[in-house]
């Protein structure tokens, strides 16, 4: 999955995983940002394209620093009757951001590499490891639904959340995106749980940035529901 991005004044066209330099940000390393300005997004599955903009898509990313360009020198030489000469130095302001969330991202198709498989330990250590945590013996959100419904959101427009996401969420009871800003933290341990053990392939769930989406898609609905 991919999506083209507008910041600074330049269009960028990014996946999950990437790194890259943009015009300078105003936050520090370790914040989550979210970029609005969606051109266009989409995979194998098709493309959505914006009419400029993807209404409601947002691109998410977290500051990994802000640093300075290296030097550039602008030299200036003016001829005719007033001659003059200018030389100046110049560092541009940058921040540098890895992309975490795409909208439609396919589940188990993320950009990012693996991570490398972490070495066998050794037989003797093996008994001291502690068992995996199950999402059957964790505490489930208190918001969850007994469905199904009609009305459900689109859960695959969350970062990180394809088709097979969704599929699973639905069958414990998430169908909405207010769910998702109504959990705290012992609820997201679950859902990250239950989505590790129901769902195939590796799965990123960013969420500072699930939440960030689900606000925007809940306030982009609202809004269109005043102007009807």
């Amino acid at each position: 999955m991919f999506a083209v991005i507008k910041t600074g004044g330049k269009q960028y066209r990014v996946t999950v995983g990437d790194v890259l330099s943009i015009e300078k940000l105003e936050a520090e390393a370790g914040d989550t940002v979210t970029f609005d300005t969606v051109l266009m997004h989409g995979g194998e599955g098709g493309m959505t394209v914006g009419a400029p903009l993807v209404d409601g898509a947002v691109v998410t990313g977290e500051i990994i620093e802000q640093y300075r360009d290296k030097k550039i020198v602008v030299f200036k030489k003016r001829r005719r009757k007033h001659s003059s000469k200018t030389r100046k130095g110049h560092r541009q302001y940058l921040t540098r951001v890895r992309i975490n969330g795409i909208p439609g991202d396919a589940d188990g198709a993320k950009a990012a590499k693996a991570p490398k498989a972490a070495p066998k330990a050794k037989k003797e250590d093996s008994a001291a490891d502690a068992p995996a945590v199950s999402s059957d013996s964790m505490t489930r959100p208190s918001n969850l639904i007994d469905g199904p419904v009609t009305d459900a959101d689109d859960i695959e427009k969350l970062p990180g959340l394809g088709k097979a996401s969704e599929t699973a969420l639905n069958a414990i009871g998430v169908y909405y995106y207010s769910q998702f800003v109504e959990w705290n933290a012992t609820d997201w341990d679950f859902i990250e749980t239950y989505i590790d053990e129901n769902v195939n392939g590796t799965i990123t769930v960013s969420r500072p940035s699930i939440v960030t989406q689900a606000q925007r898609l809940i306030e982009t609905r609202e809004a269109a529901a005043k102007e009807d």
